[in-house]
C-alpha cells in the first residue's frame, strides 16, 4: 500500500511523513500507561507504594496525556488536511487524465465502473491516507517493538510468544487474500448496480409505459440482490480468519501467564521479569487484535488504489504541438482505416478532402461509418492507418484541446447541464458577455421561447435538459455553437427527429451557424444536402461514390436509389 501511495501522490506523499511520524509517536505515549502500571504493581509487591509515589505517577500520566493530545491533534490535523488536499488534487488530475484518454476507454468501462473510480475508489483511497495506513503502521511497529522487548525479558517466553504470532499471521494473510478475491467481485457488482440505477432513472418514462417499475424491473432488482449477497459474503468470508487469528492471540496470553507463573514459582524469573513480561504481553495482545481487524480492511481498500493506478496507466492521446495556427481549414482524409476492436475495420481506406468554406455531406445506411468519420475528424479516436489533416497538418500531432478550439459540434442527441439556459449557452465561450449570449440566442431562435419562461435565461433546464422540448434543446445547442464561432462545423443533421415547425426554425439557425465554415454533415434527409459542395456515399466503411447531388443522380447508383425511395415516400399516407 505504501508503494501505491507513492505512485499515486508522487512527491506530495512526502507531506504525509510528518503527520504519520507524529501519530506513530503517540504509540510511545500509549506505552507510558503500561509503564506506570508496571511501577505501581512493582511497588505494591515490594510494599513500597505510597501516596507520594502515586501522586508522582499521576502527574507523569497527566503530562503524558497532554503530550499525547498535542501530538495527536497535530498529527491527525496534518494527515486529514494533507490527505483531503491530496485527494482534491487527484480528483482534478484524474478527471483531466480521463478526459485525454482515447474514447475506447469509455467503451470498455461501464458508467458504473467510471462512477466508482471517481467516487468510491477515491473515497476509499482517502480513508487509506487519513486513517488506515497510519493505524496499520502504528500497530506493526508497536507489535515489533513489544516483541523485541520480550526477548530482553526472557528468551524462552519470547520464543513461545513469537511462535503464537507466527502461527496466527498466515491465517490473517489468507483472510486478506480472501477479502481481495471477494472484494473484486463486490466491486463488479457495485458497478452493475450503479449502471442499472442510471439506466432505470434515464429510461423511467419507457419503463413506466411498459409497467416495468419497482420490482418488475428485474435488471435493477437483480443487481440489488447481487450487491446484497456480495456485501454479506465479504463480511462473512473474512470474519472466520479474523476470529481464528484473535483466538490464537488471546489464548497465547493465559498460556504464557501459566508458564511465567511456573517459572516465577521455580525461581527462574524474578518479580520484575514476571510483571514486565505480563504487562508487555497484555499490550501486545491488544495491539495484535487491532492489527487483525485493520489488515482485512486495508487489503480491500488496496483494490481501490490498484484501480486508480490502472486508470492512470491508460495512455493519454499523444501530440507534438500544444498550440497551432492553421493556414487554412481544409479537412483531408488520406487512406484512413479505423477499427474499434482488433480485426473489425469500421473505416476502410477512406480518402476525401473537404475544402475550406464548403459543405461535405456524409450519407449511407446505418453502420456505414458516418458517425465514426465525424468522431475521427474531432480526434475522439486516433486512426489505425492513414492520416487526417487540417490545413495540411496531421491532427495526431495536435493537442486535442487545441484542435477542438477550432471545431463546433451539433448532434441530434443534445445534452444540457442541470443549470440555467444562460450558462448552457455560455459553454460555447466562457468569456462571452450577456449581450453576446442574448444575440446568439436570437440568431438560434431560442430567445423567444426563453422570454416566455418565468425565470427567462435563469431558468434551470434540469439534468440533460429534461424540462425542455427536443426543439428547444436543439436551439440552445446551436446557440452555444454559434457563440463558440469556430471555422469547422461537425453536424449530425439536427432536424431528423423534429416536427415541421421546429425543423424550419432550426434550419434557419443552422444556416447562420454554418455560413462560410468548413462543414462535415451527416445527412439523414437527402433533400437537406442537395446544395452540398460534395456528397460522400458510404457503405460498410468504404466510399462507394462521391460528387454533387446532380452528379450522383446521373450515376444512378446507391445515392440515386436512396433519393428515389425518399421521393416516393413523400406520397405515403397513413
Amino acid at each position: 500500500m505504501i508503494s501505491d501511495i507513492k505512485k499515486l501522490l508522487g512527491e506530495k506523499s512526502k507531506k504525509l511523513i510528518k503527520p504519520i511520524a507524529l501519530l506513530m509517536t503517540d504509540t510511545l505515549f500509549n506505552m507510558f500507561s503500561y509503564s506506570m502500571l508496571y511501577f505501581v504493581l512493582l511497588d505494591l509487591i515490594q510494599y513500597e507504594l505510597s501516596f507520594s509515589k502515586i501522586k508522582n505517577y499521576t502527574i507523569a500520566m497527566i503530562v503524558a496525556f497532554i503530550a499525547r493530545a498535542i501530538v495527536n491533534s497535530i498529527g491527525y490535523t496534518g494527515i486529514q488536511a494533507n490527505g483531503a488536499r491530496a485527494i482534491g488534487n487527484m480528483r482534478i488530475s484524474l478527471g483531466d487524465h480521463i478526459r485525454n484518454i482515447n474514447l475506447g476507454f469509455f467503451n470498455k468501462n461501464s458508467i458504473g465502473s467510471l462512477s466508482n473510480i471517481m467516487t468510491s475508489d477515491l473515497q476509499n483511497f482517502e480513508t487509506v491516507l487519513t486513517h488506515s495506513t497510519s493505524d496499520l503502521i502504528k500497530t506493526v511497529l508497536l507489535s515489533t517493538y513489544l516483541l523485541i522487548i520480550t526477548f530482553f525479558i526472557n528468551f524462552q517466553l519470547a520464543i513461545i510468544q513469537l511462535l503464537a504470532v507466527v502461527i496466527a499471521m498466515p491465517i490473517i494473510f489468507i483472510g486478506g487474500r480472501r477479502a481481495t478475491t471477494i472484494g473484486k467481485k463486490k466491486k463488479e457488482v457495485m458497478n452493475e448496480v450503479i449502471s442499472r440505477m442510471v439506466e432505470y432513472l434515464s429510461g423511467i418514462q419507457v419503463f413506466k409505459a411498459y409497467n416495468l417499475v419497482g420490482e418488475k424491473f428485474e435488471r435493477l432488482e437483480k443487481s440489488f440482490k447481487d450487491f446484497k449477497r456480495e456485501s454479506i459474503r465479504i463480511e462473512v468470508a473474512i470474519v472466520p480468519f479474523v476470529l481464528i487469528f484473535q483466538v490464537i492471540v488471546d489464548l497465547s496470553f493465559p498460556i504464557l501467564l501459566l508458564i511465567a507463573t511456573i517459572k516465577f514459582g521455580n525461581g527462574i524469573i524474578d518479580k520484575k521479569e514476571f510483571l514486565t513480561f505480563i504487562i508487555i504481553n497484555i499490550a501486545l495482545t491488544n495491539v495484535l487484535r487491532a492489527f487483525g481487524a485493520q489488515y482485512g480492511v486495508i487489503r480491500y481498500f488496496k483494490l481501490s488504489s490498484e484501480k486508480l493506478l490502472e486508470t492512470y496507466s491508460q495512455p493519454e492521446m499523444s501530440y507534438k504541438y500544444e498550440e497551432i495556427n492553421f493556414e487554412n481549414y481544409n479537412i483531408e482524409f488520406n487512406n484512413v482505416s479505423f477499427e474499434y476492436e482488433k480485426g473489425r475495420n469500421i473505416i476502410k481506406n477512406v480518402s476525401f478532402e473537404a475544402k475550406e468554406g464548403t459543405m461535405t455531406a456524409l450519407v449511407g445506411p446505418s453502420g456505414s461509418g458516418k458517425s465514426t468519420i465525424i468522431s475521427l475528424a474531432a480526434r475522439f479516436w486516433d486512426v489505425n492507418k492513414g492520416a487526417i489533416k487540417i490545413g495540411g497538418k496531421d491532427i495526431k500531432n495536435i493537442n486535442p484541446d487545441s484542435l477542438l478550439k477550432n471545431i463546433s459540434m451539433v448532434f441530434q442527441d443534445v445534452y444540457l447541464l442541470n443549470d440555467t439556459i444562460y450558462n448552457n449557452i455560455k459553454l460555447g465561450n466562457q468569456n462571452a458577455t450577456k449581450e453576446q449570449i442574448i444575440e446568439v440566442a436570437k440568431i438560434a431562435n431560442c430567445h423567444e421561447f426563453t422570454q416566455k419562461l418565468e425565470n427567462k435565461y435563469d431558468t434551470i433546464v434540469g439534468e440533460g435538459g429534461s424540462t425542455l422540448s427536443g426543439g428547444e434543446k436543439q436551439r440552445i445547442s446551436i446557440a452555444r455553437a454559434i457563440l463558440k464561432d469556430t471555422p469547422i462545423i461537425l453536424l449530425d443533421e439536427a432536424t431528423a427527429s423534429l416536427d415541421a415547425d421546429n425543423e424550419v426554425e432550426i434550419r434557419r439557425a443552422i444556416k447562420t451557424l454554418t455560413l462560410n465554415k468548413t462543414i462535415l454533415v451527416i445527412a439523414h434527409r437527402l433533400n437537406t444536402i442537395k446544395d452540398a459542395n460534395q456528397i460522400i456515399v458510404l457503405n460498410d466503411g468504404e466510399i462507394e461514390e462521391k460528387g454533387t447531388h446532380n452528379q450522383l443522380i446521373k450515376n444512378e447508383k446507391r445515392y440515386y436509389n436512396m433519393y428515389s425511395k425518399m421521393e416516393k415516400s413523400k406520397n405515403w399516407v397513413i
